[in-house]
């Protein structure tokens, strides 16, 4: 499996395509962003350049995962940390291991870039507690609940 950094500015078609086949599965089609969305979050992205990567997992010339990391900071991590924002494996290739190489590939991106720590939030539906437990798996420890507050939506 070869593990491949997608450039935001260059790949954002591609990397959307990997949005939506997550937001669909998770949420249905009716979240899947819009146009409109994608082009407001690209602009967001060129202006801002945040510390927010892509990456892809292809093997035998197939895409068998997706995910995105972006880099936080806080004293309560003891500094910088990563987020795991999204993460998809293709439905072929669940139960295989690929979602441990996976986490193993983002492991190995937290330790080139010296994070103590990496977040990540579950879907919070019953039917994805297969998803809270496949990290637990792999050494993620829960921390509490996660709540977000809509500030604007389109």
């Amino acid at each position: 499996m070869k593990l491949t950094e997608l450039d935001m500015s260059n790949s954002f078609d591609e990397i959307t395509q990997y949005i939506d086949l997550l937001y669909a599965e998770l949420f249905g089609n009716d979240a899947l962003l819009s146009k409109q969305v994608k082009n407001d979050i690209k602009g967001q992205y060129q202006q801002e350049q945040p510390a927010h990567s892509a990456y892809k997992i292809v093997d035998d010339g197939e895409v068998v995962a997706f995910f995105t990391l972006a880099e936080s900071f806080s004293f309560f991590a003891h500094g910088h940390y990563g987020i795991i924002n999204e993460l998809w494996v293709a439905p072929a290739f669940r139960s295989q291991g690929v979602g441990g190489k996976v986490l193993e590939f983002i492991k190995g991106i937290a330790s080139e870039k010296n994070w103590h720590r990496i977040d990540v939030s579950a879907p919070p539906f019953e039917k994805w507690i297969k998803t809270f437990e496949f990290y637990q798996k792999y050494g993620f420890t829960h921390t509490g609940k996660k709540l977000k507050y809509l500030v604007n939506e389109y």
